[in-house]
């Protein structure tokens, strides 16, 4: 599993006069460094650190919670965000889009959006120090 993070620069829309926004940005890519979008760890996982968990501070309250439930000192937890809720268990990590309620059988907990909480883990441990380090002079 290899992550590649980057720094993005999103232009503005034409005629607006705004200013183009940097944000950090990550993707998984395969062993030959090709980035499928549609593949799940960029679907879910990659889109979940860009969109909601991309500051230091937010990285480590995540990954303290991880280590909380490796531990066994904690019980299931849920972090929510603008883009994903995520529920995190000793059994795996679920990713829900925000916009998809429980009544939405059909799209709630995917099957492709299930993944093993070590591989989170070693993701978001990687994407912290990416942060860590892009924020520094």
């Amino acid at each position: 599993m290899s992550l590649r993070c980057f720094i993005q620069t999103q232009a503005p829309i034409p005629g607006s006069g705004a200013q183009p926004v940097r944000y950090p940005a990550c993707e998984w890519v395969d062993d030959d460094g090709a980035a499928d979008p549609q593949h799940p760890l960029n679907r879910f996982v990659c889109s979940w650190l860009t969109s909601d968990v991309n500051t230091v501070e937010r990285c480590q309250e995540v990954l303290d919670a991880i280590a909380q439930i490796e531990a066994g000192q904690r019980t299931p937890w849920f972090a929510d965000g603008d883009a994903f809720g995520v529920d995190f268990s000793a059994s795996g990590v679920q990713f829900n889009q925000s916009n998809v309620g429980p009544e939405d059988t059909a799209w709630w907990n995917p099957s492709e959006g299930r993944f093993k909480l070590a591989d989170v883990n070693a993701l978001l441990g990687l994407w912290r120090d990416f942060l860590g380090q892009a924020a520094s002079p």
